[in-house]
């Protein structure tokens, strides 16, 4: 196993331990564990590239890591009342509807590769994190909502064009 693996890898871990610091409201370990995996997302991407270690192990685990990163975070974040529901429900909705449509590529034969980002994607994923991040940084929990007109604009933007890019392949039937 490479590097950017194991960094995929720290990530996921780290996941379960920044669900427990939100949990008991440990907001500084919080964002410390958060920051940990938003730079360990940056550098699994970034040393597979340089060390030319990009592996289909990699082009997998790495989004997986990231939506449970991001998904946990917004769904913890929800229920304690930091981020709207709806904020909440977008993104959700969003990484469902990516995952079931992959799903339905997959098992339906259709030619699928590992899964790619867009740029919308990664822009969506960064909004994400840094919307995480400025909640958790900010000790008096007043922050303003053009974070989340971000996250939910971008979110939306990377949820219809990826709708778009499978309803192409499907009309494509790229068939293996």
């Amino acid at each position: 196993m490479n590097l950017p693996n194991v960094l995929s890898l720290f990530r996921l871990c780290l996941t379960a331990f920044f669900i427990l610091a939100m949990t008991y409201q440990r907001y500084t370990a919080a964002l410390a564990l958060f920051v940990a995996q938003a730079v360990s997302d940056l550098l699994d991407g970034f040393f597979a590239r340089m060390m030319h270690k990009k592996t289909d192990l990699g082009a997998w685990l790495d989004p997986i890591a990231d939506k449970v990163m991001l998904v946990s975070s917004y769904l913890v974040l929800g229920f304690q009342e930091i981020i709207p529901f709806r904020v909440v429900a977008v993104v959700l909705l969003r990484d469902a509807v990516l995952v079931l449509g992959f799903l339905f590529l997959h098992f339906f034969s259709y030619r699928t590769v590992p899964p790619s980002p867009s740029l919308l994607g990664k822009m969506a994923t960064l909004f994400q994190m840094v919307t995480v991040l400025y909640l958790l940084w900010s000790a008096t929990r007043e922050f303003q909502t053009y974070f989340f007109y971000g996250v939910a604009a971008f979110t939306i933007l990377s949820g219809l064009q990826y709708f778009v890019l499978g309803i192409t392949a499907l009309s494509r039937k790229e068939m293996v």
